[in-house]
C-alpha cells in the first residue's frame, strides 16, 4: 500500500463498521450505503458503499462524485474494516 493512500484513507483502518450510519433509503440486498467519517479539513462526511457477498466478506468503497475508490474489506464476523488499496480476492 502506498503512503499517499494510507495518509488519505488511514482513518478507516481497523474501524468498527457498526459506527457508520446506514442509509436504508438507497440500500438494497448486499449493496449498502453509509455515512462515513469526516476526513482532514472536510466539511462533509464520506459516502461509503459496502458490497457484500452471501458468505463473510464485504468490500468497502468511498464515493466522491463520479469517482469510486476501493478502501478495504471486512470479514463480517469480525466487524472491522481492513484498509487495502487492492481488492481482496
Amino acid at each position: 500500500m502506498n503512503e499517499n493512500f494510507k495518509k488519505r484513507y488511514g482513518v478507516y483502518d481497523g474501524i468498527d463498521t457498526c459506527s457508520f450510519k446506514h442509509i436504508p433509503e438507497i440500500s438494497f440486498y448486499n449493496h449498502n450505503y453509509y455515512v462515513g467519517l469526516k476526513r482532514g479539513n472536510s466539511v462533509t462526511h464520506d459516502l461509503l458503499f459496502a458490497d457484500s457477498d452471501d458468505d463473510n466478506l464485504t468490500d468497502w468503497y468511498i464515493i466522491n462524485g463520479n469517482s469510486v475508490t476501493y478502501i478495504g474489506y471486512e470479514f463480517t464476523d469480525k466487524g472491522v474494516l481492513n484498509l487495502s488499496d487492492v481488492e481482496f480476492t
